[in-house]
């Protein structure tokens, strides 16, 4: 009876933790980038994105549509903000695509 208590406590904090995780980008593949600036014109965003990839010593070049190609593989552009410490922060997670 114990260990069901313990369990029904534990879960909901499991639960909180698993889906902030899952929703942070951090997953194998994605390439996740904390730029320096805000970034409010998507030309301006690209270039600094390209620009962060290369510095990185990655081959990396826009497509359009929020598709860049580095290093041999297609990803898809996926913009977060967010909001930490009452502070706005523009996260950048790069998502591999699926080919095929």
């Amino acid at each position: 009876m114990q260990i069901l208590i313990y369990i029904l406590i534990l879960l909901p904090f499991a639960l909180v933790f698993y889906f902030a995780f899952k929703y942070s980008g951090y997953r194998k593949g994605n390439i996740v980038l904390h730029l320096d600036e805000w970034y409010k014109d998507h030309g301006k965003y690209v270039n600094a994105i390209e620009h962060e990839l290369k510095r990185q010593g990655k081959e990396a070049r826009y497509l359009g549509r929020f598709q860049f190609y580095i290093d041999g593989k297609h990803y898809m552009l996926n913009p977060v903000m967010e909001r930490v410490g009452g502070v706005p922060v523009q996260r950048t997670i790069l998502q591999p695509v699926k080919e095929g």
